[in-house]
């Protein structure tokens, strides 16, 4: 793998972190890996109030920390409100932002969610600010997972290096940037997670993560037999698609874009943003760099199955679309109508060693031959990278992989003005677009919902603060001869479900650079 930023359910965002996070912690509810159905975990059941406004759980018996003591309701008073913590730092907090009390425990003028509440050790309230009818999908996110106040409090630098949590799989030794990790079973684990046939149990005794500079270096190990699960590189997607049974190719519900600097000029100006979307060429790119795996996306919203889906059959009043095709001709027409001179250079800022140096390139190439801009690349690291996002004034490429399974969480996180300084990158503001989310999320009938989520996109498409490239994809090889699954090789997110990973020899599984979210 990648090295990640943490491995800390309250803090790994990213995509190693996050697959880490996702062995060492169960959330209340979980997904089903092949339906994306929400299911008891370490809640055995839920309820969200009539009005949207608070959701009781009612937690399992048996739910055990790693280190041995028994899960209450007042872990999750102490757990939620740590990621909230200003001194925590996680980027993931923005997934609380609905719960009673996150404006102040984010400025630090109180320690506890006051919206968080133990009515029971095994009975938990949630309290919102404001209704949100599908705040249970929230807490199928591993943030929300608990972590145990006594480790978390008493020493945090070594809790960050070997988290405590509920999960299938514990950290033998403290992790050590640049050395790997090695995860083995819980012998504790309740075993009784719903979105799991077997009960979410860890099918290999020891996971070990090693660590990679990049995705090529990664894959070239797995060739030489040193991995048994690794990401695909863009520029290998042709060749992994010749390894047979060892190639997956699976869909997720992320979006790749390109992303506008909207308080920087001329991105200010929406028909500047619309000239240059006009200049790349979404399909070709597409074709050349990911063998025509990757559909063209033409909205926000990634196709979604679970509760944020349309049932089978559902008729669809007004689907947002993008209604943009390729055309420099008329880019260049739209600014010279506009008395729009070339900016003195324009860069496009990206991470790099995963892949992206060739799409980006042919994206520079059709800005600079359409537009006769002057474009150049800013390539960094991971960390500069994720640093300079929040005030860019560039453009950007970005992913957004939905945490969990809804519209809401493609559309808030990204477009509404709450979200600014978070990742809301582009730092777009729209009061209808506001106004739409959040009446959304107020409105109890699910069909009402979807059209309200509808209209807000299609706003935003409109507005273009981001150009959607491609609907997700990811490309793994996992080598049948050492690992089989139980059931689907990859979630529902597209992720290596490596819980349910069988060893076929008495040897641990090892994963190389294998996503999360955000790459």
């Amino acid at each position: 793998m990648c090295e990640p930023s943490a491995i800390d359910p309250g803090r790994a965002f990213e995509h190693d972190g996050a697959l880490v996070a996702s062995l060492l912690a169960d959330p209340l509810v979980d997904c089903d890996p092949v339906t994306g159905r929400l299911a008891p975990a370490a809640a055995r059941a839920w309820q969200v109030a009539p009005d949207g406004l608070s959701v009781r759980f009612r937690l399992r018996p048996g739910v055990r920390f790693h280190h041995g003591r028994e899960v209450t309701a007042q872990d999750y008073c102490y757990s939620l409100s740590r990621v909230v913590r200003p001194e925590t730092d996680s980027a993931l907090a923005h997934h609380l932002s609905a719960v009673e009390g996150y404006a102040e425990v984010a400025a630090g003028s109180a320690h506890l969610l006051s919206g968080v509440r133990r009515l029971t050790d095994s009975h938990l309230l949630i309290q919102l600010t404001r209704p949100f009818h599908e705040i249970a999908a929230v807490f199928s996110h591993r943030v929300t997972a608990p972590v145990p106040a006594e480790l978390a409090e008493a020493d945090p630098a070594a809790f960050a290096r070997r988290p405590v949590s509920t999960g299938p799989y514990a950290v033998v030794e403290e992790w050590q940037p640049g050395r790997g990790l090695a995860l083995e079973r819980f012998d504790g684990y309740y075993a009784a997670n719903g979105a799991y046939p077997d009960g979410g149990a860890g099918a290999a005794r020891r996971i070990e993560f090693r660590i990679h500079q990049d995705l090529s270096s990664a894959h070239r190990a797995f060739l030489r037999g040193e991995l048994d699960v690794t990401e695909v590189p863009p520029d290998q997607i042709e060749e992994a698609g010749r390894s047979g049974p060892a190639f997956h190719c699976t869909p997720n519900p992320m979006v790749t874009y390109l992303g506008f600097p909207l308080p920087v000029a001329p991105f200010d100006d929406p028909v500047v943003r619309r000239a240059v979307a006009m200049c790349v060429d979404r399909e070709s790119i597409g074709k050349r760099h990911f063998a025509g795996t990757r559909p063209v996306a033409d909205r926000i919203v990634p196709p979604l199955t679970g509760p944020g889906a349309l049932p089978p059959g559902a008729a669809i009043a007004h689907r947002p679309s993008l209604n943009l095709a390729y055309d420099p001709d008329r880019a260049r027409q739209l600014l010279a109508e506009r008395g729009i001179a070339p900016p003195g250079g324009v860069r496009v800022l990206f991470n790099a060693g995963q892949g992206h140096e060739g799409w980006i390139s042919d994206v520079m190439r059709g800005i600079r031959d359409g537009l006769g801009w002057q474009v150049e690349e800013r390539r960094l690291d991971w960390p500069g990278y994720l640093r300079e996002l929040p005030h860019a004034t560039t453009l950007f490429r970005m992913n957004w992989t939905v945490d969990y399974l809804s519209a809401d969480n493609a559309l808030h996180p990204l477009t509404h003005s709450a979200a600014v300084g978070d990742s809301n990158y582009a730092r777009y503001r729209n009061p209808r677009v506001d106004a739409l989310i959040d009446g959304a999320r107020a409105t109890a009938d699910a069909a009402e919902r979807r059209t309200r989520y509808r209209q807000a996109e299609q706003l935003v498409l409109d507005d273009l603060p981001f150009l959607p490239l491609w609907q997700g994809a990811l490309y793994h090889l996992v080598a049948p001869e050492r690992v089989r699954p139980l059931g689907p090789a990859m979630n529902v997110f597209g992720v290596p479900a490596l819980r349910q990973y069988r060893v076929v020899d008495s040897a641990p599984a090892t994963a190389g650079s294998t996503p999360g979210a955000g790459r």
